[in-house]
């Protein structure tokens, strides 16, 4: 006997709406006679918040909005700076980050938002400029007074004046963009380029042009030792030569 096609009084009667189904039919593609395939986007994709993260935050990080950097950054997401936040942010930004919150394994990503937060202040994620922020609970508020808030933003500040590290590398980042958002106080492309590469020989594949996924960079102090402009300009030169001959790639 052939089966008659449901129609949508049908299936409306059965109570299943034509919304439902068209979703659940165009999520659902034939690989073969005997697999399917499911298709679209994953919870994490339509609400990044509720990816799934296991992340060990390096050693080098040692305050909470280092490493909060350092975990959103992958996102897209990025702290409001300290212009555009509460003044109290700086409070937690600068606080060292505890030992038991350095390894997340498994959380969401908003759960270890919540986490480095901790209980005296809330996290805000606006959706539209993709920023986070932390606001001071006002049950904690009595703990600190105008004075050591402004301390706390000052300090910041003055901390992130000078970039000591980056990371982690995305894919597709290259040195030069690097040290260009790090500031080269000074110094040339090329003379900045040649001091960060010698100060991570493990982050690069034998040329400063093949920069490793995932790592993390020290950007050593500007006043470090720093070669002449010419010498640093034949070390670049040599480096792209060999890389383009090799077509070494990271």
């Amino acid at each position: 006997m052939k089966l008659k096609p449901l129609t949508l009084t049908t299936l409306m009667v059965l109570g299943v709406s034509s919304l439902s189904l068209a979703e659940e039919i165009s999520s659902v593609i034939p690989e073969s006679r005997y697999v399917s395939v499911q298709v679209g986007a994953t919870p994490a994709q339509r609400n990044l918040l509720e990816s799934i993260i296991s992340i060990h935050i390096p050693k080098q990080l040692e305050t909470i909005g280092e490493s909060l950097a350092y975990l959103i950054r992958p996102y897209g997401l990025r702290l409001l700076n300290t212009e555009e936040a509460l003044p109290e942010q700086a409070l937690l930004l600068s606080l060292a980050l505890p030992d038991p919150h350095r390894t997340l394994d498994p959380v969401t990503l908003l759960d270890a938002l919540k986490l480095l937060g901790g209980e005296s202040f809330e996290v805000t994620i606006n959706p539209v400029t993709r920023t986070v922020s932390y606001a001071l609970k006002k049950d904690y508020k009595k703990f600190v007074s105008e004075a050591e808030i402004k301390q706390a933003v000052k300090s910041w500040i003055q901390k992130n004046q000078t970039v000591n590290h980056y990371g982690p590398v995305n894919k597709g980042e290259s040195l030069s963009s690097i040290v260009t958002v790090a500031g080269l106080k000074g110094m040339t492309l090329d003379q900045r380029m040649v001091q960060v590469f010698q100060a991570n020989p493990n982050a690069f594949l034998n040329n400063m042009n093949a920069l490793k996924k995932g790592v993390m960079l020290n950007l050593i102090p500007h006043d470090s030792a720093v070669l002449s402009m010419s010498a640093a300009s034949r070390i670049v030169d040599e480096h792209h030569r060999l890389w383009r001959e090799t077509k070494v790639t990271p």
